[in-house]
């Protein structure tokens, strides 16, 4: 399975590029995509960590397909071949 995730702000600085990444299953919940992704770039662990309950979002938004995760399963929202996820920063205005 091929997902994309795409990351904004601060947070694309730290990974440079969009991700493209080809998972063995056809499907996986999102905290697993999340321990993957730190392992990986282990700076946004100041943005995203991992407890005891799951994923501690701190700071971001995370969509998949254009939604939010707390209205599709939250940390345990699946993932699914296709399927694009966006990691953002927190948006300020003035």
């Amino acid at each position: 399975m091929t997902i994309i995730i795409r990351f904004y702000g601060v947070l694309k600085e730290v990974v440079k590029e969009r991700l493209e990444l080809d998972l063995k299953s056809n499907e996986t919940l999102l905290v697993d995509l999340i321990k993957e992704i730190l392992r990986e770039y282990p700076a946004l662990s100041n943005y995203i960590m991992i407890g005891e309950e799951g994923v501690v979002v701190r700071g971001v938004s995370v969509l998949i397909n254009g939604r939010h995760v707390m209205f599709l399963g939250g940390d345990k929202a699946l993932i699914r071949d296709g399927d694009v996820i966006d990691i953002l920063p927190p948006l300020h205005g003035g």
